[in-house]
């Protein structure tokens, strides 16, 4: 009888967090969010999983915790700790797969294992050398970072990430754990929802103004710093308590039935997103989502059928008042058809498998 790979010989499988904040089920950064539901999933389907995350995190994995200090990843040394960590356990494991962007691309060739490097933001690669202005230094770093992906598997969660990279660049789609996500097949909420971080990046106040401009009530959550010249010039002056609510960053129920309650999810996001993770719960909520049509919003909605893409504030409004067109139903289906964390669990065994059995 053939055994699938899903249930061949367990591997022994290290998971690298960034210290950005403690690995756990309520998260508020996607990063983190993706990183404890894919290590869950792996415990699940009987594989010995290793995670080097923050201390307060928490797993079913066998945990390395390295740091109690929030933010440690803006340090250099905590950019660094958990790869260097992974690295020095490495007989330890099958394969090591890193999500703290390049830094363990760096020392890939030195492993004697395979890496895995899923990266979860868009490639700017002037990050990768610091705005360095000398034009021959940039011309060796290019070459040689190249030189460096070749020792890595790089998996991309989106095909507008990957186009960065190049078709050698693996897409494995991130996913949320449907069968414990509550949905609604039927709006009960009278307000619009903006979930996730209060930035200039975000879109916040483009948000408020498109649900001012639709007549329609809007709910914002997510963090911020409420002293921060943003939220104090460009947030805080709508917020009235009752047009325009702010309701502070939410635990995981809180976030759940705050989308399944909404009317639609407004997110106009500036920046170039690799996969953002609000839209993929947005969906599984059965809640669909208005956004830019730019990045990887166009991958995530179906235009006109879990939700509106659009390019401008004033049709961000005047689409609120399309959602009627939308069969919850539908948007729920979509999070189940391509976003379902066991099917992505299952997909990055496979790549560990392939990449095992090439060596």
């Amino acid at each position: 009888m053939k055994i699938s790979q899903d249930r061949m010989k367990k591997l022994r499988i290290a998971q690298i967090s960034n210290l950005f904040e403690p690995v756990t089920e309520s998260s508020r950064n996607g990063l983190s969010q993706i990183v404890y539901i894919l290590t869950q999933e792996l415990v699940a389907l009987g594989h010995e999983v290793t995670l080097y995350a923050p201390q307060a995190s928490s797993t079913d994995a066998k945990l390395v915790a390295l740091s109690s200090v929030s933010y440690a990843s803006e340090t250099i040394l905590g950019k660094v700790l958990p790869v260097a960590a992974a690295f020095g356990d490495w007989k330890d494991f099958d394969i090591i797969h890193d999500h703290t962007r390049f830094y363990s691309t760096l020392f890939a060739h030195l492993l004697p294992i395979p890496l895995i490097s899923t990266v979860h933001h868009t490639v700017e690669f002037d990050e990768l050398h610091w705005h360095h202005p000398a034009s021959e230094y940039d011309a060796f770093f290019r070459s040689t970072w190249k030189s460096l992906l070749r020792g890595v598997i790089t998996v991309c969660v989106s095909r507008f990430q990957q186009s960065g990279f190049g078709d050698k660049a693996k897409i494995i789609y991130n996913g949320i754990p449907l069968d414990t996500w509550p949905h609604s097949s039927v709006s009960a909420g009278g307000y619009l929802a903006f979930l996730g971080a209060i930035t200039e990046t975000k879109g916040t106040h483009e948000a408020i103004k498109a649900a001012l401009l639709a007549n329609e009530a809007i709910v914002v959550a997510g963090t911020t710093d409420e002293d921060g010249e943003y939220f104090q010039q460009k947030v805080k002056p709508y917020i009235d308590g009752n047009r325009v609510k702010y309701v502070g960053p939410l635990d995981l129920k809180e976030k759940q039935s705050f989308l399944r309650e909404a009317k639609a999810a407004l997110l106009p996001i500036q920046s170039n997103e690799a996969l953002p993770t609000v839209a993929i719960e947005s969906l599984a909520s059965g809640t669909p989502v208005i956004a830019w049509n730019h990045s990887s919003m166009g991958e995530i909605i179906e235009n006109g059928k879990t939700g509106f893409l659009v390019s401008s504030i004033e049709e961000l409004a005047a689409r609120t008042h399309d959602l009627h067109q939308i069969d919850r139903k539908a948007c729920r289906y979509r999070a189940e058809r391509l976003f379902d964390s066991k099917q992505m669990a299952k997909n990055y065994v496979r790549l560990y498998r392939s990449v095992l059995g090439d060596r």
